[in-house]
């Protein structure tokens, strides 16, 4: 009798435990609000474009790489598009800038990409980004 006790228990203790864990949903996506509302179009590995609002990089309104030994950051408005390969592990990124000179950059593949759309929040990693073409200041210029 104490052993089907402590069976039934140990049981409704996993059935428990279990329910407490995810179980393989996603977090629903919370984009940053960035200081500056940036229009953007992402266009991701598969062709797939998607116009956002209050685009930012992790957050920020500048994309930031390794430029040989040193590291660069460019902001927005100054970048026209952003074009990413991904070679030998390797993430880089041609920064096409508003004057017409590309920076080559390696950036890291992990970082996220949000933006905002009208019927919600938008993420992307870089390395699952094709390119990203920056149309300017919502509301500005």
């Amino acid at each position: 009798m104490t052993n089907r006790w402590l069976v039934g228990l140990l049981l409704v203790s996993c059935m428990f435990l279990v329910g407490m864990g995810g179980l393989g949903g996603s977090a629903p996506i919370k984009a940053p609000e960035p200081a500056t509302n940036y229009a953007a179009t992402i266009t991701d590995q598969s062709h797939i474009s998607t116009r956002v609002e209050k685009f930012s990089v992790d957050g920020r309104t500048a994309i930031s790489g390794r430029l040989g030994a040193g590291r660069i950051s460019i902001r927005f408005d100054k970048i026209s598009s952003v074009g990413f390969v991904l070679r030998d592990k390797t993430l880089r990124a041609e920064v096409l800038l508003k004057d017409g000179k590309t920076v080559p950059l390696i950036v890291d593949k992990g970082t996220a990409c949000y933006g905002k759309l009208a019927y919600g929040d938008f993420k992307i990693t870089m390395e699952d980004i094709r390119s990203i073409t920056i149309h300017g200041e919502v509301g500005g210029q």
